[in-house]
């Protein structure tokens, strides 16, 4: 439990400031709530207008987290009776004579009574120390200042949308619009298990802060966080618990629980609510903007009713045979854990949208990457599917996965301007599989060029061998080569360690593509990759030399491959491999010696 010490230093330090400062010092400790108070709570039924609801203390839950009180209510009035604790009502405030209590934040699915859990005030109020490393003017460089831990994805929570009989945070409606029933699909299968409660909405807010109207923000009222807007629109929506001043905290648990993070806030109209007998749930639509989410804390969120947050702006155009293309704009959230993922269900959505049919597909996807002070990166990805394109499987485009990299970059901040995303369409199965490789003998002399016969297997067609020349290096005179003959799709370019930025997004824009045949000779010598370069074909004194024993910062070994590309009629799948002694160019080896 939060000693009243630490409450007392919180709500007279500097952290609670301004003319309305006064009126948090008019909170109730949980060290005075007692079994058999009666309270009331405020939150939205529906439109905007704040009402009251009741609570029943029915008693304190004691270390139900580390350092964490819950307490224990029943609620009633208004809907309640019949709805329970709704999603949306996380950060409803609850007041006993007057004073701040804490906020309504936990619930139980499938219970027969409207039994919630509050959060204390005194928990929330405590967040606020936490010191912030960035500044919201810096939002577009948010990747900068993430959570620490992996870079990709979002932490899994338990809510209360299950059958477990244990209390758990109630989960946040996430109002969605604009997206098709395949994309929502993909949406719901990606955010629920972060809490999040992917509903089908209308009326997201149009783009920009320039929406009629100014917004308001008061403890009750509806309140959201904006993680898509514009063609299609995601909030995930609350409830105000507490305003001072620029400052309001609201949820009473956290939304991912990812610390800092720099995301719009809006404030909301509650259409109205849903019954339900697992956990019923407000319905809502975005309005204004009013300001900036700035803490994701265990206890509550912590938003910035001054400042301003800029999201990534997105243009996808959709072309399909015989058609104009369709165009698309939308804007995301600037954060490593969450662009990545809402720029492909944004193009995936863009896809299914406009191409919708659940039928073979040849997707051509043609990526450019703005980023600040820099020239663009401009990428390329050729795809198929035999039932249509989802969102999930677009995240590995490399457009997409280059937002991921570019954000999770280990040398320095980098601001993302823009994303544009060209998508060509064609319904058919234009595929083969490498299923044999040959050469015109069991050996091969060194410095010559053989035909290389790689036989293809398209669908619905017979097979059939392309000749690809490879030509063997003097070098490997000698020794064993290993052939792979791969897709391009699966196939990395041999890149040096990337040591300044300049070269880790230079290495971005080297790769093969799913339309091309790469052959590799890979042998056993070493080469060496220093400072941004290949040095191939070293011998050991000089490894040696580049690899001293005395030192971290050392070349890195690698195995010398020596590549030929080949261009395919078709998208090529599947990998073959073959090894061959490459016999000593004598020939040469005497023309040389006698030129010397």
């Amino acid at each position: 439990m939060k000693s009243l010490a630490i409450a007392a230093a919180l709500l007279t330090g500097a952290i609670l400031t301004g003319p309305v400062a006064h009126a948090a010092l008019n909170i109730m400790p949980l060290s005075q709530v007692r079994a058999g108070m009666h309270g009331i709570g405020k939150t939205v039924f529906s439109g905007e207008k704040v009402e009251d609801f009741q609570v029943e203390i029915l008693g304190v839950l004691q270390n139900t987290g580390p350092k964490e009180n819950i307490i224990l209510g029943r609620l009633s009035g208004g809907p309640l009776e019949h709805t329970g604790v709704m999603q949306g009502m996380s950060g409803s405030p609850v007041y006993i004579d007057g004073k701040l209590m804490g906020a309504v934040a936990y619930a139980w699915s499938f219970a027969k009574e409207p039994l919630g859990g509050v959060t204390p005030i005194e928990s929330m109020l405590a967040e606020q120390s936490r010191p912030r490393r960035g500044k919201p003017e810096n939002a577009a460089l948010a990747g900068a200042f993430p959570a620490e831990g992996a870079p990709f994805g979002l932490p899994t929570v338990a809510t209360a949308m299950g059958t477990e009989p244990r209390l758990m945070r109630a989960a946040v409606p996430l109002s969605v619009s604009g997206f098709t029933p395949r994309a929502f699909a993909d949406l719901e299968q990606e955010l629920r298990p972060a809490g999040l409660l992917p509903m089908q909405a209308g009326g997201g807010r149009r783009l920009g802060p320039g929406s009629k109207g100014a917004g308001h923000v008061e403890p009750g009222s509806a309140i959201g966080v904006e993680l898509v807007r514009g063609d299609m629109s995601m909030v995930a929506t609350g409830t105000v618990t507490y305003v001072d001043g620029p400052r309001v905290l609201a949820f009473g648990h956290p939304l991912f629980g990812i610390g800092e993070v720099y995301l719009p806030m809006v404030d909301a109209e509650i259409h109205g609510f849903l019954p339900s007998l697992s956990q019923s749930f407000k319905m809502s639509s975005p309005l204004h903007e009013v300001g900036t989410l700035v803490q994701d804390r265990p206890s509550c969120i912590i938003g910035d009713l001054s400042a301003r947050a800029t999201m990534l702006p997105i243009d996808v155009r959709v072309a399909g045979p015989d058609a104009e293309p369709r165009a698309f704009h939308a804007e995301v959230a600037r954060n490593r854990r969450l662009t990545a993922t809402l720029a492909a269900l944004v193009l995936g959505n863009a896809i299914s949208d406009a191409e919708p049919d659940v039928a073979d597909m040849m997707v051509a996807v043609s990526s450019k990457v703005t980023v600040h002070g820099m020239a663009p990166l401009e990428l390329r990805d050729h795809l198929f599917s035999s039932e249509g394109i989802s969102g999930r499987a677009l995240t590995g485009t490399r457009g997409i996965k280059a937002l991921g990299e570019l954000m999770t970059n280990p040398f320095e901040p980098v601001a993302l301007d823009h994303l544009e995303i060209d998508v060509k369409v064609e319904y058919r199965r234009d595929v083969a599989d490498i299923v044999g490789v040959a050469l015109p003998g069991d050996q091969v002399d060194a410095g010559s060029t053989v035909p290389l016969r790689v036989t293809l297997r398209p669908y619905a067609g017979p097979e059939y061998v392309e000749s690809i020349p490879v030509t063997f290096p003097r070098g490997l005179g000698g020794t064993t080569v290993k052939i792979e003959v791969a897709s391009g799709a699966v196939v990395k370019p041999e890149l040096p360690p990337a040591e300044t930025l300049a070269i880790y997004i230079d290495n971005l824009r080297r790769y093969y593509t799913a339309s091309s045949i790469v052959v590799s000779l890979q042998t056993p010598d070493d080469g060496a990759a220093l400072r941004g370069r290949l040095l191939p074909d070293l011998p050991a004194s000089a490894l040696d030399t580049l690899q001293p024993g005395n030192q971290t910062r050392r070349a890195d070994a690698y195995h010398v491959a020596d590549r030929t590309v080949f261009s395919s009629r078709r998208l090529v799948s599947g990998k073959q491999e073959l090894s061959v002694f490459v016999r000593e160019d004598v020939l040469g080896q005497r023309l040389s010696a006698r030129q010397h």
